[in-house]
């Protein structure tokens, strides 16, 4: 998606902006983000603040107001996700302002000082935001079932499944008519848990950009969190380690079971999202699914 800058705002949008911020002294853009027509971080007058949005007629307009809702229940329940402070809406545009968050991208390869403070995040988080604060929202399982990798592929790009994907099709189907069950739970889980996402300074880790947000088991981001932890340099075995104590994780109702689900079904829809949307970020999340979903147990 093309960024706008500050200079390209509508006149009466940036007006709505230094209402609620404060005169913009300076502008800097962020490193990452793909979802946000604007994203900026502004220096007013009044301190920094990270604000970001889109046109309304954009189809990403949707996910913002989404994030915008999650966002206000999230800053009455912790302190580990950007405080919205405000939102815009005017002149075509819908824009949020968020508290500035100082820190530097997560560093998750091995030996990283950074791991301890994302393992405490990812528990802290799981234990505050259960059951989930925001209510009515959407299932994770139904975007797990929208994506569903594992028959797609078969049915209609047979010829793109190397030969451990042949070999064990069946399991992998079954996973993606299991997830819905793996999936039930009442927590908010962020459900977009990675390096860019995660925001470290001073051993304190916080997570950002909850557009993605639903409801699903506490373990969910524990989970996500592993397969990076493995697209980063780790053996599963021991980034599953890094993972088990965290509060998701250790819940007497986590099945094994559907974690193993859960890793197969992920792996098949990123999979089938790198076929029909080819990128190279895309390359080492899948090949970090693929091996978490070869060392679990079936």
């Amino acid at each position: 998606m093309n960024r706008w800058s500050w200079d390209d705002l509508p006149e009466t949008v940036r007006r709505a902006v230094e209402a609620e911020a404060g005169p913009v002294i300076h502008m800097g853009e962020p490193e990452a983000g793909r979802n946000s027509m604007f994203a900026a971080f502004l220096e007013t007058t009044h301190g920094p603040v990270f604000c970001k949005g889109v046109r309304l007629d954009d189809q990403q307009a949707r996910a913002h107001r989404h994030e915008i809702r999650v966002n206000q229940r999230l800053r009455e329940v912790t302190a580990d996700a950007p405080c919205l402070l405000w939102t815009i809406e005017t002149g075509g545009w819908l824009l949020a302002g968020y508290a500035f968050v100082p820190g530097q991208h997560a560093n998750l390869s091995p030996g990283s000082t950074h791991i301890p403070a994302v393992i405490d995040l990812v528990s802290r988080l799981a234990d505050n935001l259960t059951p989930s604060p925001v209510p009515d929202l959407t299932p994770l399982a139904k975007k797990y079932a929208k994506f569903a990798g594992w028959g797609w592929l078969a049915e209609r790009n047979a010829d793109l499944l190397d030969p451990w994907e042949k070999q064990h099709l069946d399991r992998l189907v079954q996973a993606d008519r299991d997830i819905a069950d793996a999936l039930n739970g009442q927590s908010l889980v962020h459900g977009d848990v990675h390096e860019l996402n995660l925001l470290v300074a001073d051993g304190q880790a916080n997570l950002v950009d909850w557009a993605w947000a639903r409801t699903g088991p506490a373990w969910v981001d524990a989970a996500l969190l592993t397969i990076r932890l493995i697209a980063a340099g780790y053996d599963p075995a021991d980034a599953e380690r890094l993972v088990v104590s965290t509060w998701g994780m250790r819940r007497p109702d986590t099945s094994a079971a559907a974690v193993s689900t859960f890793a197969a079904a992920t792996y098949g829809m990123w999979r089938r999202l790198a076929v029909q949307h080819p990128s190279p970020h895309r390359t080492g999340p899948v090949e970090a699914a693929r091996r978490w979903t070869k060392h679990r147990p079936s």
